[in-house]
């Protein structure tokens, strides 16, 4: 990924310019501390502005609902100190003019204020694109007075500039380099390091970065100064733009390069290049989330499990004292009083040593055995439940963390999230789900991905006669077949088995146990245990 530049900046300027001038801002939004959306309409249209000032992504653009999506934009319910100042002071304002200061990388949008006396005033937002130091801050054009920042710095985090409520507003130190196009062939050659081309032009003259230089260098069979001179020249002349971005992704460029794809217009070229690695980063970053929770829990699990295990245990010490117990029974007139242990002779002939207590009676000690018969039975069976809600809420997290493993789009991860961390006011099923589907000889296969879409092919999509797969004991897609009331021919269960195989951690094995039966015999189950439950089931190899 390479940063939002100056040149970047200045040909979004250009290319929207007019359509800023007379809109009006409907409505203020701040997703996040370093986001700000702001609706702007004029000339019948309503766009999208979207400032990013993160370090990690600042650019600005108008975005598409489909770039919104892949920012995982989400609305906070309580809006943020910043983003209520701008709803303030601008929200419902028109918009006289932007400008970009020269060879800066600040975009200024200027409005026409009234204030509480009806007195007149123009203020300005200064959108700062400066990476580590990206910031948006509200400013009195007239007065030059702040009023209000994104991110405050005191003297602490800057002692060059200060940036906070009542203080003069300042551009930052501007930096000494020089304009190409007004620079002679000869004085561009002098400033050249021959051992780092790129890094000594980018470093003198504005708006040309190092990746742009160095790209342009590699264009060029052999070192030449003039084709070099030539080429970003040509590139800063040129207009209309030809922006395009990198097959890769890795790059994107305002003139026309080999091994890219073109877009329309700069816009488009910004919104989707950032919004790419917002949207890789949001799914890296939501991912690690919901793995570090499913971590925690199946660590804890599988503590529990054995704990559990060993209680199961009990069953067999119950038997142990149901058998002494009626041993006991059987022979009560050949045991003595007062005795610590006897030796008699079990229900298959065998000699064996059973401990009393020598101050109760033979019948006494008997009824203490089938008493510690009766509490381990229920201590055993009671542990043999829980290790069964146990491995069933096991199976749950490792399907969790499949889906978590093998989906790359932000949409499912935050379905998972919804799910996990049990999100209020989305209980729900809803009324649609993105569900994949395949027809094979007139038979649809669902496969559902996580519980809403389980929820969902199971409530909505089929009914009672319908074939529901899912791969025994493993983690996996829930896979609905539409019978439509038909016999399934058994090559389409085979294939549904199959596909069944393919969305599970099973997939890479030489065999998979796969099970399949009606829907009517699938019940769903609380939402700590597996999916479902299920009965009457067959199985399958694949």
């Amino acid at each position: 990924m390479i940063n939002f530049d100056s040149l970047t900046l200045k040909t979004f300027y250009e290319e929207n310019f007019e359509y800023f001038e007379g809109a009006k801002i409907q409505k203020i939004q701040q997703p996040s501390k370093s986001e700000l959306i702001f609706f702007l309409r004029t000339k019948g249209q309503t766009k999208k502005l979207y400032i990013n000032f993160n370090p990690l992504f600042y650019h600005i653009c108008f975005m598409t609902e489909e770039t919104e999506k892949l920012r995982n934009i989400k609305i906070p319910k309580t809006a943020l100190m910043f983003c209520m100042l701008l709803r303030k002071y601008i929200q419902n304002a028109k918009i006289l003019r932007v400008e970009v200061p020269k060879y800066e990388r600040i975009f200024e949008i200027y409005f026409e204020y009234f204030d509480e006396m009806n007195e007149k005033s123009q203020l300005c937002l200064a959108v700062e694109l400066m990476g580590k130091y990206s910031n948006v801050i509200l400013y009195n054009y007239d007065t030059n007075v702040i009023i209000g920042c994104a991110h405050n710095v005191s003297s602490e985090k800057s002692r060059e500039r200060e940036l906070y409520g009542m203080l003069p507003y300042v551009y930052p130190v501007k930096q000494k380099k020089k304009n190409l196009l007004k620079t002679d062939f000869e004085t561009f050659k002098s400033v050249i390091d021959i051992e780092n081309p790129a890094q000594s032009i980018s470093s003198k003259f504005y708006y040309l970065t190092v990746v742009l230089v160095q790209d342009c260098i590699n264009l060029i069979s052999e070192f030449n100064y003039e084709k070099i001179y030539e080429k970003l020249t040509c590139i800063l002349n040129k207009f209309p733009k030809e922006p395009c971005i990198s097959n890769d992704y890795s790059k994107y460029y305002i003139a026309d390069f080999p091994d890219t794809f073109k877009c329309s217009n700069i816009n488009e070229m910004i919104d989707k290049y950032f919004s790419y690695y917002q949207h890789q980063y949001a799914v890296e970053q939501l991912r690690g989330k919901i793995i570090k929770y499913i971590n925690t829990q199946l660590n804890r699990l599988y503590s529990l499990k054995i704990k559990q295990e060993a209680q199961t245990k009990k069953l067999e010490e119950a038997d142990e004292y149901k058998n002494k117990a009626d041993i006991i029974t059987a022979n009560l007139y050949n045991i003595e009083h007062n005795k610590k242990a006897v030796e008699l002779y079990d229900f298959e002939g065998k000699k064996i040593t059973i401990e009393l207590d020598e101050n109760k009676t033979p019948i006494e000690n008997a009824s203490k055995y089938y008493s510690l018969y009766k509490k381990s039975k229920n201590a055993g069976e009671y542990a043999l439940k829980m290790l069964e809600e146990t491995n069933s809420e096991i199976l749950y997290y490792e399907e969790i963390k499949y889906f978590c493993d093998n989906t790359d789009t932000i949409e499912d991860l935050n379905n998972l999230s919804e799910e996990l961390f049990e999100e209020k006011g989305n209980t729900n099923i809803e009324t649609t789900q993105n569900i994949e589907a395949v027809e094979i000889e007139g038979f649809k296969i669902y496969a559902g991905k996580n519980k809403k879409q389980n929820d969902y092919i199971l409530s909505k999509l089929s009914n009672a006669e319908d074939l529901w797969f899912h791969p025994l004991n493993a983690a996996g897609a829930h896979i609905i077949v539409k019978t439509n009331k038909m016999q399934i021919p058994e090559n389409v269960i085979l294939l549904a088995a199959k596909i069944t195989k393919e969305y599970s951690s099973q997939k890479n094995n030489s065999k998979t146990s796969i099970i399949y039966t009606k829907r009517k015999y699938v019940k769903k189950a609380n939402k700590k245990q597996a999916f479902v439950t299920y009965k009457n089931e067959t199985e399958i190899i694949v």
